[in-house]
């Protein structure tokens, strides 16, 4: 029988899910390897994990648990949990038509860093640039301790700042794809 664990902080795994009651269950280790997945039964009690079900789109919902189980999307639904990373993020989104300018940067990075993240206007502007040729862009600033992602510029501009964290450095790198 396969089992969870509980764990003490959410520094101690990539991803982890935090119950109403403060317990925290581990999700993803820190080497990155999901433990399981967010649809997958479970046992609070016991810590069992059950089978994955067979996955139909949309037929997740109707899935009938074992008694005594539930899965962390039923307990997201009812509110009696959360998702929590290892690293703290900040999120701006701009839309799909942003009009950027350097001082437009400026004030951006000047929100970022109230929030407690010190994103560069160069690190913006860098990766609004790939953002408006298409590319999904990541900017890793080593000095100023972040990482900030931008999905492809079929999405709206998003700027997500997150802490570096040496279990996620294979993405939180600079890159363009």
């Amino acid at each position: 029988m396969k089992q969870f664990r509980f764990i003490e902080s959410r520094k101690n795994a990539q991803w982890s899910f935090q119950l109403s009651d403060g317990r925290i269950i581990e999700v993803m280790t820190l080497d990155g390897k999901f433990v399981f997945k967010f649809d997958t039964p479970i046992n609070l009690e016991t810590r069992e994990i059950g089978s994955q079900p067979p996955y139909t789109p949309g037929a997740l919902d109707n899935v009938e648990l074992p008694d005594g189980f539930t899965t962390l999307n039923q307990l997201t639904k009812q509110k009696l949990g959360k998702t929590l990373y290892c690293y703290d993020e900040y999120e701006i989104n701009l839309g799909y038509k942003p009009n950027m300018t350097i001082k437009k940067a400026i004030r951006i990075a000047k929100e970022f860093q109230k929030n407690g993240f010190m994103v560069t206007p160069q690190a913006i502007m860098h990766n609004y640039d790939a953002w408006k040729a298409g590319w999904k862009v990541g900017y890793r600033d080593e000095e100023n301790g972040y990482h900030l992602f931008t999905p492809c510029g079929g999405n709206p501009f998003d700027l997500r700042a997150t802490t570096l964290e040496e279990c996620c450095a294979d993405w939180q790198i600079t890159y363009l794809c």
